[in-house]
């Protein structure tokens, strides 16, 4: 969760800089308003699902069902035998992909995008934040009600123990799988025009679970579930921003560089 409060506090700073500068209050209030429209739409989505989504979520689900039922002490058993030094090495380097590496790369989006003036870029950037907040705010939600213990959990490696809400248990869903996911989505959406970005993006998230699963710090279980939502929530944000009359545009004065909002009317 902290670091759910930082990406936050970074967004509020990064709009605030370009509030700051385009000194229109109702310009403003459209901003903070899309914001407040992109979180209900996904926290409602389910109630407008299509047949065909509300069967992808159902079949989603009951694979989650069946890896937590038979496939997570297997996998378990089988990440532990796999262990060496060179492998531990390997994977301490992939731990961050769900947060710090992610930080990293939408700070280099929005960067570029203010110096290259790329209003896509841009943009880019804060749909990425945006999906990391809000499926970093899913994740905490779901992980305090579950309470499931982590496979490294003192005295656990039984991947039944479930304690329900409020105990000490954090496992289910992965928090770095999800927010991977939601940030790797982003990125595989608005580039797939490149067909490597897609590839790159969601083999780097894909290989931050993985380490999940073998630093003993998840199950299987919350891996997939962790990878669906983070998915379906870069999805869904991709999709909302197209709709997004608000777009930021890079600007480079005497002063330095920075942003403008211009608020396109329908």
């Amino acid at each position: 969760m902290k670091k759910v409060l930082i990406l936050l506090f970074v967004v509020f700073i990064a709009y605030s800089s370009v509030i700051a500068q385009e000194r229109d209050s109702a310009l403003v209030a459209k901003v903070f308003k899309h914001g407040l429209n992109d979180a209900k739409s996904l926290f409602t989505s389910p109630v407008q699902w299509s047949g065909r989504q509300w069967l992808t979520a159902g079949a989603v689900t009951t694979a989650t069902a069946a890896v937590v039922l038979w496939a997570d002490e297997p996998v378990y058993d089988f990440a532990n035998k796999m262990h060496t030094p060179s492998r531990d090495v390997f994977f301490k380097y992939a731990e961050p992909l769900g947060n710090n590496y992610a930080f990293a790369v939408m700070g280099i989006t929005l960067a570029t995008g203010i110096i290259a003036k790329n209003n896509y870029h841009v943009e880019t950037a804060f749909i990425a934040a945006e999906s990391y907040l809000f499926t970093g705010l899913i994740t905490q939600a779901v992980k305090i009600t579950a309470g499931r213990k982590r496979p490294n959990a003192d005295g656990t490696t039984h991947p039944h123990d479930w304690e329900g809400p409020f105990f000490n248990g954090n496992s289910f869903f992965s928090g770095h799988t999800s927010t991977a996911f939601a940030v790797a989505t982003v990125y595989a959406q608005r580039y797939k025009h490149q067909p490597w970005v897609p590839i790159v993006s969601y083999s780097l998230a894909m290989l931050g679970g993985l380490q999940r699963i073998y630093g003993n710090r998840h199950w299987a279980g919350d891996v997939l579930m962790g990878a669906a939502v983070g998915t379906a929530t870069g999805l869904l944000l991709s999709k909302q921003w197209q709709k997004n009359p608000i777009r930021f545009y890079p600007i480079a004065t005497n002063g330095g560089a920075g942003l403008s909002m211009v608020y396109q009317i329908q």
